[in-house]
């Protein structure tokens, strides 16, 4: 299957979310009792779909641009993502006297998974713009 429709990212990041998010609820709630989470599943959820959404987004149109350089952003993006999970997760980060370790199983859970779909797609364009 090729990535050759813009509309194409969405649809997939959709397609993958909303299972992941439910499944991921069900999970979460089915745990509530024993941890408190600080962030709600949602807000993990949207982070994730919207950094992805932009990463991908501007890597197509990379890809358009100057295929030589998908490579190199692709790199860029994963650490302005690294960047931006850590200032998402500064919150949590400076509270004291809570554990910290279920919010952030279940922050960078989607979060290998979002970097997986990611690393796919980019290998996809990369193979796309080879002569």
């Amino acid at each position: 299957m090729k990535v050759n429709k813009f509309y194409f990212i969405p649809t997939l990041l959709v397609l993958v979310t909303l299972p992941l998010y439910f499944l991921h609820r069900l999970i979460v709630d089915s745990i509530s009792d024993s941890f408190v989470f600080y962030y709600s599943i949602w807000s993990v959820y949207t982070f994730h779909f919207v950094v992805t959404l932009v990463i991908l987004s501007v890597l197509y149109l990379v890809s358009k641009i100057v295929p030589n350089y998908i490579g190199f952003a692709f790199l860029g993006f994963i650490l302005l993502k690294m960047i931006a999970a850590i200032v998402f997760l500064i919150p949590l980060i400076k509270m004291e006297q809570v554990s910290k370790i279920p919010d952030f199983v279940s922050f960078f859970s989607p979060y290998f998974l979002y970097l997986f779909l990611e690393i796919v797609l980019t290998l996809r364009l990369l193979r796309q713009s080879a002569p």
